[in-house]
């Protein structure tokens, strides 16, 4: 343990035990506790309290005083269970009498301190603490502890309510360290204890299901997922059969209330060998689930059972019918040619718009997963695509007249979350096989909701989305890139004017997708240029808001990197022209951002952009003094592929020439310096953004390497001019440290720094500017200095300091 937080530990007790002094909040104890565990985690950590007496006399003061803060005290009850978690300590706190008085609340009831959430949440989480060891346990159980743990799983607060279900399943799992529950009752009155406490669990968890108090039947419910989830075999067997009964009535009321939780427990107990044991008739309750008279119910069963593993065949098919069955009863479909008559389940509450909606989309939800994981044979594919298409159709009000219930259902015209829901699960059914001829059915339908003048903007996007991953399966010998110029692209360009900026966004960032995706379709990037999306793209350059600006910059920059076209000259500079202008001017960070990143996937591009060439070096220039440090990010991103391309020779260089040529080489790193990166490196170094100097410091790092392989020390010839860089001032400083070889001669005092040379050699500037350390500091976290144990408690000390006359005057 860290000597300087033993010494201030005395004293931090101390302030702790008097009630009158003023604490900070119960973070800092949190923090205090957190390096406790950790210390007590140690080799030496069942030796603490002999060798800090300070902690004893705390927890002493803690059980004779009458006037204990509630925060406080419940720190001292966290404190004394992980303390007692060492067998040394415990014997120790059990002799003082510590362990019967902070635990046995009844010693302390007169101080109404149980009434305090705190305090019962300290008391559970300092039995947890303690619960580590046989004496621990033979003291939980001769104090009959167990009662009071059972009593606060109805606690008001769930989160002490949940603290109960996971101490008790750490308590019955200890009991099953030995492989045979029924000889370890027999080993020992102890163990025979054990036994008795673990059977009054059981008991107590099987009359909570039985209870009439549906509060209780939830907390049950609860408590028996966490210990179902936690505990060993057999003594999950033994559990089973408790609860078995009680489980089987609630699962046979169809409570819709109840229904996620049964099948909490249903879902652990699938995942065990309760689900192979016929007796355990848990596919049996999943059935009764199933076969709800409630179809919500019915629905939320049918999809939790179908994400479990190896799940029986029957009870599958079971499953997929019922979740289908919404979405086909809809759509006037079927699975067979008469199908289960689950019709008079969900007739009713399809026909109601406040039932109809919750049920469709809890359908709709599972179908992609359930189609796209794990196809089964006997479900088509083809058909639920089709009823998808027939369900987005009739929330446009466009239904065929052959639908007899579409009339019905006239709410779910207009219905966003019918729509954002189908949409997902249309774009998730592209992925399948089986769809391979249900692509003009699919794009018909989409292309309808881009049409739509009222469709919600959050559906557009939802619409753009699916269309995307119905294009990325298409063949480029398809006849659908004529839909693309002739009907796709005249709405793209009607919804880049739309009033609406959430609209005018989405389709840009529509466009950018779309071009990365389908760029190497020469049909699509003709398609694309022939209608004069770019022209469209210019003009968005200038939208009044900064999001839709910033779409258009990554849009255009994406389109220009089609390869299938031979851009013309003018076109780049026109490009470079307005992103520069947007660079320079723009006062919304986001087209920047994006102007940058544009910028670096050109470097990236095989093609070559002379155009942005000629101005590498007022890109570089404006990035590193833009306000915004994300630019500036992006601009050091755009300077390592920069360096990439002249010094390893990537194909996107501008010069070309062998590595291994030195000449060339000094060549690459003197075009470097004059476009000015060294100073955008060094000056980023500085920065008080902590990602922006830990880019910089990893390129710096990166340009040393390469320099220590490529030159022996003081013979790379290559010297910056660092007169009048912001950065020389600092760098000076540094240079200064570096030769006087003491930190102590660092200037102080109005110290000046002895004229040094204009100019310094670029191998010589890295050596001196100890980046592995640099790099070492930048890389802590800015809390690693005030979350450090020494610091949390000379807050604690600070704080008891003030007094309260001062701290009133302060607030």
């Amino acid at each position: 343990m860290e000597s300087d937080c033993l010494s201030l530990l005395p004293s931090v007790c101390k302030v702790l035990a008097n009630p009158k002094l003023l604490l900070p909040d119960d973070t800092s104890l949190e923090k205090l506790l957190d390096w406790f565990r950790e210390s007590m985690s140690q080799s030496y950590g069942k030796h603490i309290i002999p060798h800090q007496p300070s902690l004893l006399q705390f927890l002493l003061s803690v059980t004779t005083s009458q006037e204990m803060d509630p925060t406080v005290f419940s720190f001292a009850l966290k404190l004394t269970g992980l303390l007692a978690s060492k067998e040394d300590s415990f014997n120790l706190l059990e002799e003082k009498g510590m362990l019967q008085y902070m635990f046995e609340p009844d010693n302390w009831h007169k101080l109404d301190l149980w009434k305090n959430a705190s305090v019962r949440c300290g008391w559970l989480q300092g039995l947890w603490n303690m619960l580590q060891h046989q004496q621990a346990m033979d003291f939980f159980c001769k104090r009959d502890l167990v009662k009071l743990v059972l009593y606060l799983q109805n606690d008001k607060s769930l989160f002490i309510a949940s603290l109960t279900n996971q101490v008790l399943a750490h308590f019955l799992n200890s009991t099953m360290l030995s492989n045979d529950f029924e000889s370890v009752a027999q080993n020992s009155p102890a163990s025979t204890d054990w036994a008795s406490v673990t059977t009054k669990v059981m008991i107590h968890m099987a009359k909570s299901l039985a209870s009439e108090e549906q509060a209780v039947v939830l907390s049950g419910l609860r408590q028996l997922a966490v210990v179902l989830t936690q505990c060993r075999e057999p003594l999950k067997e033994m559990l089973w059969t408790h609860v078995l009964e009680p489980l089987e009535l609630l699962a046979n009321l169809h409570d819709g209330s109840l229904t996620q939780h049964i099948m909490a427990v249903l879902q652990v107990s699938a995942r065990s060998p309760l689900f192979i044991k016929p007796e355990c008739r848990v596919e049996a309750l999943m059935e009764a689930m199933l076969c709800s008279r409630n179809a919500n119910t019915s629905v939320q069963c049918a999809a939790l059972i179908l994400q479990l593993e190896n799940c029986p065949e029957t009870l599958e098919r079971k499953a997929t019918n019922v979740l289908l069955h919404p979405l086909l009863f809809v759509t006037s479909c079927s699975l067979q040619p008469h199908g289960p008559d689950y019709d008079s389940l969900f007739e009713e509450q399809l026909t109601q718009r406040i039932s109809c909606v919750p049920l469709i989309t809890q359908s709709l939800s599972s179908i992609a997963d359930l189609v796209c994981k794990s196809p089964l044979d006997d479900i088509p594919v083809r058909l639920i695509t089709l009823s998808v298409i027939s369900l987005l159709r009739i929330c446009l009000g466009h239904h065929s007249t052959t639908l007899q219930k579409a009339g019905t259902y006239s709410h779910l015209i207009g219905c966003c979350k019918v729509q954002r829901c189908s949409l997902d699960v249309l774009g998730s059914l592209a992925a399948c096989k089986e769809n391979a001829d249900t692509v003009h059915e699919a794009l018909a339908v989409l292309l309808l909701y881009l049409q739509c003048p009222d469709v919600h903007a959050t559906v557009l996007k939802k619409t753009h989305q699916a269309i995307l991953k119905w294009f990325s399966i298409c063949s480029p010998s398809t006849d659908l890139w004529k839909t693309v110029h002739h009907d796709l692209f005249p709405l793209l360009k009607k919804h880049v004017c739309d009033g609406r900026w959430e609209v005018r966004d989405s389709t840009l960032e529509f466009i950018m997708q779309l071009t990365a995706t389908l760029k190497g379709n020469s049909k699509y990037v003709e398609a694309l240029h022939d209608c004069g999306m770019v022209s469209v793209l210019f003009t968005s350059l200038s939208d009044v808001e900064g999001y839709v600006r910033a779409s258009a910059v990554a849009a255009l920059g994406e389109t220009l990197t089609t390869t299938d076209l031979q851009l013309s000259t003018s076109l780049q500079e026109e490009a470079v022209k307005h992103l520069l202008t947007i660079l320079t001017e723009d006062t919304d960070s986001f087209p920047r951002r994006a102007v940058m990143k544009v910028f670096t996937s050109w470097l990236k591009s095989t093609l070559v952009f002379t155009a942005l060439d000629h101005t590498l070096s007022s890109v570089l220039s404006l990035g590193s003094s833009d306000f915004d440090w994300e630019v500036k990010v992006h601009t050091l991103e755009l300077a390592d592929v920069l360096m990439d391309s002249l010094l390893n020779c990537c194909p996107y260089s501008i010069h070309t020439f062998q590595s291994s040529d030195r000449t060339g080489i000094k060549q690459a790193l003197n075009e470097l310096m004059v476009l000015g990166l060294f100073d955008l490196l060094l000056k980023c170094l500085f920065e008080c953004d902590r990602p922006v100097s830990e880019k910089a410091c990893a390129l710096l790092l990166k340009l040393q390497t390469f320099m220590r392989e490529t030159f022996s020390a003081g013979h790379s010839d290559l010297t910056l001019e660092i007169s009048g860089c912001s950065w020389s001032e600092e760098m000076l400083q540094r240079c200064y440290k570096k030769q006087q070889g003491n930190e102590s001669n660092c200037m102080k005092n109005g110290d000046q720094v002895p004229d040094l040379p204009k100019k310094v050699g670029l191998f010589e500037l890295l050596e001196l500017l100890d980046l592995e350390d640099m790099q070492y500091i930048s890389s802590l976290s800015s809390d690693h200095v005030i979350n450090s144990p020494q610091s949390i408690m000379e807050d604690i000390l600070f704080a008891a300091q003030q007094s309260e006359e001062n701290v009133v005057d302060c607030y």
